[in-house]
């Protein structure tokens, strides 16, 4: 009987291997999902000064002639991916700035040179020479932003900071203060290290941006060898207004006129200014009204 059991059971496990081997081999293939990941928030900053004449959003919009104060700065912070850390930045408001105002005001990227901060322009007397050009009715009013690069002391190449103006500063004020957000509406310039960023940032990005200054332009290393390329990639009649002037005594002078020759070769219109004077804050305090005069002049333009 031992023996019939045993015979029984050796014949029945074959039949059950086959069974589990062909209902495995039945099993419907897996088909791997994706995580759908939410598109990415505009990055919120922090407000870090409050001024004394704070502005109220709802107010009506005023002309100029009703604005008998001038504008405010304020600082901010964002928690920058691209830079792993705090990316700070200051606002200038024009005076009677409005959330009302129609299509919303232009925009100013300006930014500072090696060894400063996001006071460079302020200090150079920026705000006076905007608020005068603004309440005297010279000007149509607008926004100046100057982002601070922490880091300043480092090489050009894989730099985040560039992207990050971009990607973060950019989109935080076109989605939280009332600008417009059009490619003729934004401007950007630079002094020394930030003429080197502006004319990087705005020629390589020539859809971006509608004006680039570049004011004692010491240009990165390798930036002149890549200009025609940055020319050659414009479409005809797409050419940003580009500025540029230095000092005769300035040290990086052959660089900005190796630069404005290069312009010259590729037939890109722009205006070309060798002034007396060296890479100082003198220089660029003397200059400061050329400079907004011309800022503005592109918005005129474009009405």
């Amino acid at each position: 009987m031992r023996e019939k059991k045993l015979v029984v059971i050796r014949s029945i496990i074959p039949v059950i291997f086959l069974i589990i081997f062909l209902t495995g081999c039945s099993q419907p293939e897996v088909v791997p999902t994706a995580t759908v990941f939410p598109p990415p928030l505009t990055p919120q900053a922090t407000q870090l000064t409050q001024s004394t004449d704070p502005i109220d959003p709802n107010q009506q919009v005023q002309t100029a002639e009703e604005c008998s104060s001038g504008g405010t700065v304020e600082r901010y912070q964002l928690d920058s991916t691209l830079l792993n850390g705090a990316l700070y930045f200051s606002v200038y408001y024009p005076p009677c700035y409005s959330d009302a105002k129609p299509d919303g005001y232009p925009v100013l990227y300006a930014l500072h040179g090696q060894n400063f901060n996001d006071e460079m322009w302020v200090d150079l007397g920026a705000v006076e020479t905007i608020d005068r050009l603004i309440l005297d009715g010279e000007a149509e009013p607008f926004l100046m932003v100057m982002p601070f690069e922490e880091f300043y002391f480092r090489e050009a190449e894989g730099n985040n900071f560039p992207i990050a103006l971009k990607e973060e500063v950019i989109p935080w004020v076109e989605g939280s203060l009332n600008v417009c957000a059009e490619k003729t509406c934004r401007a950007i310039g630079g002094i020394s290290r930030g003429a080197s960023w502006a004319a990087r940032i705005g020629l390589a990005e020539w859809d971006y941006f509608g004006s680039v200054g570049a004011h004692s332009l010491p240009t990165f290393r390798g930036d002149i060898g890549q200009l025609p390329e940055w020319l050659e990639a414009i479409p005809f009649g797409e050419e940003p207004r580009i500025y540029l002037d230095t000092g005769r005594f300035d040290p990086e002078v052959k660089n900005s006129y190796r630069f404005e020759q290069v312009l010259n070769e590729k037939g890109i219109p722009h205006d070309w200014h060798m002034n007396n004077g060296r890479h100082n804050e003198a220089y660029w305090q003397q200059h400061m009204l050329e400079y907004i005069r011309w800022y503005v002049a592109g918005w005129d333009i474009d009405k």
